[in-house]
């Protein structure tokens, strides 16, 4: 197993960001306290009509010159790249408005329908006519159902004060980096990963550290990656297991390894389980279960994946007692609560059993199947055979040359010429493979891997 170097133990774990002295704002610049400045009041003045006009004589305004510049984003909002996932999604429906028979594989949602337990339960609170406000971190009855349903997938006793509500998992995730991490942390992240955690970490003052991965491990994250990721500034690790894009799923003795490091490194784990339910090879292990994690461990969930609940925004989030009230503390001023009605939804919807899920599983395992042996089938095409989650991520790039510099023209090509939405790889960081979801129907499943193979065997000529 492997160790960190010898140094002082740093009690760290689970220490809100520090709160500002009185009077004082940390996000100014030396900590200043906040004072109105004499030249922004005075430009102030002038903006406001019929008010005296206090500049010097000759002094002129670009507003007095007929010039008024335009607004811009700032520097941390303008390095926010748009989700490609999304930008994919919403040019399938585009198409598909236009009449265009485009099979859509790009989507990361199940193509179930919502449980009808849920249904019922959020018409029949939306028709008492009294839909308010909640407490910031959920219904207190949401809160005690929720922490019943992790305690029992992630083997770990958590009780509702651990427990917050969230705007699906990516507000839990993006609350999680705010509460645990101070601007200028490092934190460790496999790569590939899902397209959402850089932009998260780094719009809140985040460095994030690649530990990549390929095929050859399975595109797991090993202790030894970990371990030559980090340095003295690493906070928080994040893992997603099964993990977005590679389905990829770490055993028991894998998370072992990686928790000896995360221990002895004194390090916060953020773990996103959202695909606990979707595991085809052995079973979910929540790295909260193991010694010594629970206290330093994050554990992001919720209904989307698991429910078919995508858009009624459900997440959870479960951490120590004191984190978790950081957290819901944080949400009261930004967020408030998840809308109501999708709260008693919830509520329904984990009354209602393990079914609907267990049906959706089946489903997902057999489309999974399907697409490993049509992607099996095709040449220039290598796969690892997902362990979980609803996405297979094929190598590709031996099709590359000529016009396909790469995942992102592949994927062109196979939207402009074939009108099948699959996700490039590069994306995630791996632009060697690119992503396809199976959450889809079997005969869409069926109908665009045809079409790949159609798309890929001509490749296959040109390239050869």
């Amino acid at each position: 197993m492997l160790g960190a170097p010898a140094r002082p133990q740093r009690r760290r774990a689970w220490r809100p960001s520090p709160a500002p002295p009185p009077g004082r704002s940390a996000g100014v610049r030396g900590d200043h306290p906040l004072r109105p400045r004499p030249t922004a009041a005075r430009a102030s003045v002038a903006a406001i009509p019929g008010a005296p006009d206090e500049r010097p004589p000759g002094v002129t305004t670009p507003r007095d010159r007929g010039i008024v510049a335009a607004m811009q984003p700032s520097r941390r909002s303008a390095a926010v790249p748009p989700s490609v996932t999304f930008a994919i999604d919403n040019r399938v429906t585009e198409l598909r408005s236009q009449g265009a028979d485009v099979v859509g594989l790009g989507a990361g949602q199940p193509d179930f329908l919502t449980p009808p337990e849920a249904i019922e339960a959020a018409r029949a609170f939306i028709a008492e006519g009294r839909v308010l406000y909640t407490p910031a971190a959920g219904l207190p009855a949401l809160r005690e159902a929720a922490a019943a349903h992790l305690s029992r997938i992630c083997e770990v006793p958590y009780e509702a004060s651990q427990l917050v509500v969230t705007n699906g998992a990516k507000e839990g995730l993006s609350l999680a980096f705010t509460a645990v991490c101070d601007p200028g942390d490092e934190v460790v992240l496999p790569q590939p990963s899902w397209v959402s955690y850089v932009p998260m970490a780094e719009v809140v003052g985040l460095k994030v550290v690649h530990a990549p991965t390929d095929a050859d491990n399975g595109f797991k994250l090993t202790a030894e990656g970990l371990e030559a990721a980090c340095s003295e500034r690493t906070r928080a690790v994040l893992l997603n297991s099964p993990s977005n894009p590679t389905g990829s799923v770490h055993t028991p003795a894998e998370l072992a390894e990686l928790a000896e490091v995360i221990v002895a490194r004194d390090l916060t784990l953020i773990s996103d389980e959202i695909y606990w339910c979707y595991v085809f090879e052995g079973r979910h292990v929540s790295p909260a279960s193991l010694p010594g994690m629970a206290e330093r461990t994050v554990v992001i969930n919720g209904l989307s994946k698991s429910h078919a609940m995508t858009g009624w925004r459900i997440g959870f989030l479960a951490a120590p007692a004191p984190v978790a009230a950081a957290i819901a503390s944080i949400k009261s001023h930004t967020s408030s609560n998840i809308a109501a009605p999708s709260q008693h939804a919830a509520l329904a919807a984990l009354a209602a059993g393990s079914a609907h899920t267990e049906h959706m599983a089946a489903a997902f395992r057999r489309r999974r199947d399907l697409a490993v042996a049509a992607l099996d089938a095709m040449p220039g095409v290598e796969l690892v055979p997902p362990q979980g989650a609803f996405y297979v991520f094929p190598r590709v790039d031996a099709l590359y040359g000529g016009s396909i510099g790469g995942s992102i023209e592949l994927c062109q090509q196979l939207l402009d010429q074939e009108l099948l939405a699959a996700v490039p790889g590069a994306a995630f960081g791996e632009d060697r493979c690119i992503r396809l979801s199976i959450a889809a129907a079997d005969e869409q499943i069926s109908e665009g891997l045809a079409r790949m193979a159609r798309c890929l065997g001509q490749l296959t000529e040109q390239v050869g």
